[in-house]
């Protein structure tokens, strides 16, 4: 059984990533014979793996043909993006609260290292950077409910966001993560929550704008 699981894990995570990064283009069916041949798996672990992406909403199963990627519509990607402003605050609000002092330190730290790793590295790295980055100020609230939550918003938005970590300076948008820690540093709720608002609002000009609505 902890084998089959492991399996199951290996090919959802992988399955994913190649969803994220645009291996598999919108509307486009996959099978489960497709992907037990591609991971070496059998059917098993391949179908817990396909439905556990269409309960996140990557896919979509459709009857005796397979499985359909889904895209987001511009409904659907303001939705996610309000949600996510709203766990965006309130990790913030409550990492102030909680965090300590070495704590941020530490995240500062990391990020600064982070920023200077990025010359040379794949949009796909730049946007596990940016995911990572924020589930670590989650992990500072100490509410594992809001970083479940978080979570889930991030991996439906990661799609969309790998567009646009693909056509922008990533190394700029890293640099204004220290911002926001500095905001954290100082204890600062209201500067924190204005981070939060000005970062959504420009990911969602570029995407809504630059990339004329095409998700």
């Amino acid at each position: 059984m902890a084998k089959r699981q492991s399996m199951t894990e290996r090919v959802l995570q992988e399955l994913r990533n190649d969803i994220i990064n645009w291996n598999y283009e919108e509307n486009d069916m996959i099978t489960e014979a497709e992907i037990s041949e591609k991971f070496g798996v059998s059917k098993t672990p391949s179908r817990e793996a396909l439905n556990y992406l269409c309960m996140e909403g990557f896919l979509e199963k459709i009857p005796n043909k397979g499985y359909l990627v889904k895209g987001i519509s511009v409904t659907e990607l303001q939705s996610l993006f309000q949600f996510r402003g709203v766990l965006e605050k309130a990790s913030a609000e409550m990492a102030i609260q909680y965090a300590t002092d070495e704590e941020l330190k530490f995240l500062k730290d990391y990020t600064k290292e982070q920023i200077a790793k990025i010359e040379g590295s794949t949009y796909q790295e730049y946007s596990e950077m940016n995911m990572q980055f924020h589930m670590s100020v989650a992990y500072l609230s100490r509410n594992p409910y809001l970083m479940s939550s978080l979570e889930s918003i991030l991996n439906k938005l990661r799609r969309v966001l790998v567009k646009d970590w693909k056509s922008s300076k990533a190394k700029s948008l890293m640099e204004e993560h220290l911002k926001l820690i500095d905001a954290l540093c100082a204890r600062d709720v209201e500067k924190a929550k204005q981070y939060v608002e000005r970062e959504m609002g420009g990911v969602e000009y570029r995407l809504y704008f630059r990339e004329g609505k095409n998700f």
